[in-house]
C-alpha cells in the first residue's frame, strides 16, 4: 500500500518573502529606467537614455553674422559716400528687413528654422520668426532654432516681409516689436511696414536729415556650402555689398535710391570667408 500523504499544504513564509523580494526588485527597476532625451538632432541627446523623456529636449539655434561693406572696404555711417553727380553725402541710418530664411541640400530638400503659432484675427498664423531688422551697427542676429542638420548647399532669404503680419496683436507678448508700430521699419504716413528705412544728409556739411522708406521685395538665394553637425548651434556667415545697393543713387531724385536697390540688390549678398 503506498504510504498516507498529508495534503494539507503549509507554504513556506521564506518562499513567500522571496517572491516578493523578486516582484519589488521587478517594480522598481521598471520605473527607474533612465529618462532623458532621444532625439539624436538636440542639444541635449542622451546617449545612455533607456525611456524618452517628456518635452526635456532642447534644440539648437542658428545665428546670422553680417559683414556689412561699401565695396572693397568695411560700411561705417560716418563714411563720406557719393551720387552718381559726385556729389558728397552721407547714410546716418539704415534699417531693413531680411526674413524668410531656408536652406537647401545637395538633394533639393528645403529646410528652415522652427515655425510658431500666432493668433491672427478668428485665426491661427504659423510662420517662421527669422524676421530680422538689420542695423548697419550691428553684426550678430538670431533667426531660431533648427532639428535638422544638413550639408547645405544653398541659402535663401527675402529682403522685405513676405507675409502679411497686420493682424496680429499688437498687446500680445508674444508679437515681436519689429512686426507692430514700434517697429523702425514702421512709416507713420502709409501706415504700414516698409523693407527699408534710410536716413541721408546729403549736405555733409549741414545737420540735415531725409527720411526715406522704400518698399519692396526682393529675394535672394546664394551659394552656401557648409556642414550642419547635430545638437551644434550654427552661424551663417554673409557679407552684404551697400555699394552695389546705391550704385546709381542720385541725391536730386530721391526715387533713385528705391530704383537703385531693386536694379542692383541681386548679387549683393554672398558668403563670408
Amino acid at each position: 500500500m503506498l504510504p498516507n500523504i498529508n495534503r494539507n499544504f503549509r507554504p513556506d513564509p521564506l518562499r513567500g518573502v522571496f517572491i516578493g523580494m523578486v516582484m519589488l526588485w521587478v517594480m522598481t527597476s521598471c520605473n527607474t529606467r533612465i529618462e532623458g532625451c532621444l532625439q539624436a538632432n538636440a542639444e541635449n541627446f542622451d546617449l545612455n537614455a533607456e525611456k524618452a523623456c517628456d518635452g526635456c529636449c532642447t534644440y539648437p539655434s542658428v545665428s546670422l553674422s553680417l559683414s556689412q561693406k561699401w565695396n572693397d572696404r568695411n560700411f561705417a555711417n560716418t563714411d563720406t559716400l557719393y551720387d552718381v553727380h559726385g556729389q558728397a553725402y552721407r547714410i546716418q541710418d539704415l534699417r531693413y528687413y531680411l526674413t524668410s530664411w531656408s536652406w537647401k541640400d545637395a538633394d533639393g530638400a528645403v529646410y528652415t528654422v522652427d515655425s510658431v503659432n500666432a493668433e491672427c484675427g478668428d485665426a491661427m498664423l504659423t510662420y517662421t520668426p527669422d524676421i530680422v531688422v538689420v542695423d548697419t551697427r550691428q553684426f550678430s542676429y538670431t533667426l531660431g532654432t533648427i532639428r535638422q542638420s544638413p550639408e547645405i548647399q544653398t541659402v535663401t532669404s527675402t529682403l522685405g516681409l513676405t507675409e502679411d503680419f497686420s493682424c496680429l496683436d499688437w498687446n500680445s507678448a508674444d508679437t515681436p516689436d519689429a512686426l507692430t508700430d514700434a517697429s523702425p521699419l514702421w512709416n507713420p504716413a502709409t501706415q504700414r511696414l516698409e523693407t527699408i528705412r534710410l536716413v541721408l544728409q546729403k549736405d555733409i556739411d549741414l545737420d540735415v536729415f531725409d527720411t526715406l522708406f522704400i518698399h519692396t521685395r526682393l529675394p535672394a538665394t546664394i551659394a552656401y556650402t557648409a556642414q550642419w553637425s547635430p545638437g551644434i548651434d550654427t552661424q551663417l556667415k554673409l557679407s552684404v555689398n551697400y555699394g552695389l545697393w546705391f550704385k546709381d543713387a542720385d541725391l536730386e531724385e530721391s526715387l533713385s535710391f528705391e530704383v537703385s536697390i531693386n536694379t542692383n540688390f541681386a548679387g549683393s549678398i554672398s558668403q563670408s570667408p
